[in-house]
């Protein structure tokens, strides 16, 4: 018996340390707040494809283990892969393309997108996360 009070205080501790246990980001650099859905306008500019949708899912995913992302817009229009975000303060992360044609920036729960690439363009000045 004597036992029996420190050994249910121990397990007591335990439950309460893992359960309130920190969750970690296993995606590497805060990759959590980069992912996630979105809803905006969505304006595609391409060889022979223009589309101007508005209310439109956006999702951007990881794409490989290589710390790239994926964006899909789900209507059509084509996926961009592998952008790579820089973390610019808390809530905000901006695409780290030193040419400046390939913006995409996530900031607490919006999102911007203006991204050049051979001849294609993609606009999104009003993504809102889900």
């Amino acid at each position: 018996m004597k036992l029996f009070k420190p050994l249910v205080a121990l397990i007591l501790c335990l439950i309460t340390f893992f359960s309130c246990k920190k969750n970690e980001n296993t995606d590497g650099e805060g990759s959590a707040g980069v992912t996630g859905s979105y809803i905006g306008r969505v304006q595609f500019q391409g060889n022979s494809l223009s589309v101007d949708r508005s209310n439109r899912l956006i999702r951007i995913l990881p794409d490989g283990g290589d710390k790239s992302f994926k964006i899909e817009f789900f209507t059509g229009v084509p996926n961009i892969t592998g952008v790579r975000f820089t973390q610019d303060n808390d809530s905000t992360w901006i695409s780290n393309d030193t040419t400046r044609l390939k913006k995409v920036t996530i900031s607490g729960k919006s999102l911007e997108i203006d991204y050049q690439l051979n001849s294609q363009r993609w606009i999104v000045n009003d993504g809102i996360r889900k």
